[in-house]
C-alpha cells in the first residue's frame, strides 16, 4: 500500500507538468489508446499511442508504472510484460508531450473514449472544450445489435468493427488498436456523408 501511496503522490505531481506545445499538421484530429495493467483507480497506462487524422505517428510508448509491478491478468491480454517495460520512460517523461498533442487538437477520436480518458486525466491530460468522437458507441448504432437489458445498442469489440470493414490488425497493441479506430472512423464518416 505503501508503494502506491507513494506513486500516486509522483504521478499527482507529475500531472502538473506543463505542455510542450505542439504543431499538428494539415489535421486537428488526434486518435488515442491506452493499454493498462488494469482498469481500476490503482492501475496504470503501460502502452500509449497517439495518431493524427492523416495516420502519422505522434507518440507511441511504453511506459513505466510508478506502482504496479505485476499485472498477470492484463498481460494475457495486451501481451506486456513487466520486463517489456522496464526500461521504458515514466509518466513524467511523456505528459508535457502527451499535453501539447491533446492541446493541439480540436477533435479527440478513440474506441471507447471514456476508458483511455479516465488514465489519462490523473496524466492532467484536459479534454475540456474539445469534441470527441467515441468510434465504440458509433459503430453499435451500425451494427445494430441490440440490448433489451440496457435498452441501447450493444457495445462490440474494436476487432469486431474493424473485421466488419475487412481491416485485420493485432488487437490490443495501442498502435495498431489506434489505426484500427481511423480506419473505422474514416469509413463511418464516408457512410454517414452517404445519407
Amino acid at each position: 500500500m505503501e508503494k502506491i501511496t507513494e506513486g500516486k503522490i509522483r504521478l499527482a505531481q507529475a500531472s502538473k507538468l506543463p505542455a510542450i506545445p505542439y504543431k499538428l499538421k494539415g489535421t486537428k484530429i488526434i486518435v488515442f489508446d491506452t493499454e493498462t495493467t488494469g482498469v481500476t483507480e490503482d492501475d496504470e497506462i503501460i502502452q500509449l499511442s497517439i495518431i493524427d487524422g492523416n495516420g502519422k505517428t505522434l507518440i507511441n510508448e511504453y511506459v513505466h508504472p510508478y506502482w504496479k509491478k505485476d499485472w498477470a491478468a492484463a498481460a494475457r491480454v495486451n501481451g506486456i510484460t513487466p520486463e517489456m517495460v522496464k526500461d521504458a520512460p515514466y509518466p513524467h517523461d511523456l505528459i508535457p508531450k502527451v499535453k501539447g498533442i491533446f492541446e493541439a487538437a480540436d477533435l479527440l477520436i478513440a474506441y471507447n473514449n471514456q476508458f483511455d480518458l479516465s488514465f489519462l486525466r490523473r496524466w492532467g491530460i484536459s479534454d475540456s472544450g474539445k469534441e470527441q468522437y467515441d468510434v465504440m458507441l458509433e459503430f453499435a448504432q451500425e451494427y445494430g445489435e441490440w440490448n433489451e437489458y440496457f435498452g441501447d445498442y450493444k457495445w462490440q469489440k474494436l476487432s469486431t468493427a474493424a473485421s466488419y470493414y475487412g481491416y485485420k490488425f493485432k488487437a490490443h497493441d495501442s498502435l495498431e488498436d489506434v489505426r484500427a479506430t481511423l480506419y473505422v472512423y474514416k469509413k463511418l464518416q464516408a457512410q454517414e456523408s452517404e445519407l
